[in-house]
């Protein structure tokens, strides 16, 4: 099975309505790959998740998070990363990194114009559909 690391607006989007996002996120909950995530990344989509601009409901939010913790191999970044112009795209990578994934799977064009970082490829939504479908 894939390992991917789905960067935090993959998940926002999904709420939001995104078609790619939405089935990236029923992959996830059909066990299509293996979800790594850092405690970094976890604490970054719940505090966007709880941001006023979105106006997600208690009810969306808890949702996506049980299903994220319940899913996702969870490991911690040993390395520290300083490549991203974004400095909270960092952590992206790291996890990546200490995870062993496969594909970085984000809408992020900072991220998606490193193209692959130590040979993880970096992909868009749809890029990632076309090779797990």
């Amino acid at each position: 099975m894939k390992k991917i690391v789905v960067d935090t607006n993959i998940f926002i989007s999904a709420l939001l309505g995104s078609k790619s996002c939405q089935q990236i996120y029923e992959f996830l909950k059909e066990d299509k790959f293996q979800l790594v995530i850092s405690e970094n990344l976890v604490t970054e989509l719940k505090s966007t998740l709880i941001l006023a601009k979105f106006e997600f409901t208690k009810e969306e939010i808890d949702e996506l998070i049980e299903h994220v913790l319940q899913k996702a191999q969870k490991v911690e970044s040993t390395v520290k990363i300083d490549i991203c112009r974004d400095p909270k795209d960092n952590i992206i990578i790291e996890c990546a990194i200490a995870g062993k994934a496969d594909f970085i799977v984000t809408g992020d064009e900072d991220l998606l114009t490193l193209k692959s970082f130590r040979k993880i490829p970096i992909i868009t939504p749809k890029k990632f559909l076309e090779i797990i479908s």
